[in-house]
């Protein structure tokens, strides 16, 4: 599968309630076919022995991106000057060319996730700041074989419930071109609320047939559809 065109950098951000190794074998295959990529820890899911960890926002974890960026590109510019574009019209080098989303609920500026969608009940509140979600085998991992979605349900771990409640103050989406892909099967973000938050952001829509978790059941198919989108993404650049 491997191309000759320039391998961006990936910078990839996980989703909730799991430890880095869910995306190993995405990273394995994706290093394979020569793109770099960066997978930094979020302190809303690490250290959770932290006298305040409960009070770790999405702030947070966007600063740990923001850092990983800063040091990419070389500057302690704010996050739209982190786009190609923008360090193109100042005569920069390197920059962010594309996001990429699978299954992702995506904000508004201005909203939080309970703000913009409430509280839903696949999640598990619990004392002390903290949240998880429930039945993950089923909700996140049900398109894998059954010992090994329920392998993966066992690591799931908590996060700091704060990052409900943290509002979007800049959406790159707004000012980077993007792409979503519609995991068709999902049973924890339904395929039709996946469709509207891509139309939302202008993204450029494509689907996979997999539940919430392609970078495990479908991690062939997803690297394909990555590169692709890498490859159309280097071709805009001039």
């Amino acid at each position: 599968m491997a191309s000759n065109f320039p391998k961006p950098t990936i910078l990839l951000v996980q989703g909730s309630f799991q430890l880095p190794e869910v995306y190993g074998k995405l990273v394995s295959a994706l290093t394979a076919e020569s793109f770099p990529v960066l997978h930094p820890s979020l302190p809303s899911l690490t250290d959770q022995e932290r006298p305040d960890f409960a009070s770790t926002t999405l702030t947070d974890d966007a600063n740990v991106i923001q850092t990983e960026l800063k040091r990419l590109v070389g500057s302690e510019a704010t996050l739209e000057e982190f786009s190609w574009a923008k360090r193109r019209e100042q005569g920069l080098a390197g920059g962010v060319i594309h996001l990429l989303f699978f299954a992702s609920i995506i904000l508004p500026e201005g909203q939080s996730v309970i703000s913009a969608f409430g509280e839903s009940l696949n999640l598990d509140v619990k004392p002390g700041g903290r949240f998880t979600i429930r039945d993950a085998a089923r909700a996140i991992y049900d398109d894998l074989p059954t010992e090994e979605a329920k392998y993966w349900e066992s690591k799931i771990i908590d996060q700091s419930y704060a990052v409900q409640t943290t509002k979007l103050t800049q959406a790159a989406y707004r000012y980077i071109p993007s792409t979503y892909i519609v995991c068709e099967n999902d049973q924890s973000v339904p395929p039709a609320f996946q469709e509207q938050f891509g139309r939302s952001i202008n993204a450029t829509m494509d689907k996979i047939n997999s539940g919430h978790s392609p970078m495990l059941s479908q991690t062939e198919k997803l690297v394909e559809m990555i590169a692709a989108v890498a490859q159309r993404a280097v071709a805009t650049l001039k």
